[in-house]
């Protein structure tokens, strides 16, 4: 009577959470790469154009 026997629904909770965890950890990490990329030149100029159409309007 030591061993505790784990019921499956709890045994596939904690698989869950541990999946969801480490999705969670690769997202924060592949967001995390994608903020420090500098932003491209023709995309800074695209914006600069927005802002200077929607100062005309």
């Amino acid at each position: 009577m030591g061993s505790k026997e784990v019921k499956p629904d709890a045994e596939a909770d904690r698989s869950r959470r541990v999946r969801q965890k480490r999705i969670g950890d690769q997202l924060r990490r592949l967001y995390d790469d994608v903020t420090s990329e500098p932003v491209p030149d023709e995309f800074l100029n695209l914006l600069e154009q927005a802002d200077k159409s929607s100062e005309k309007k």
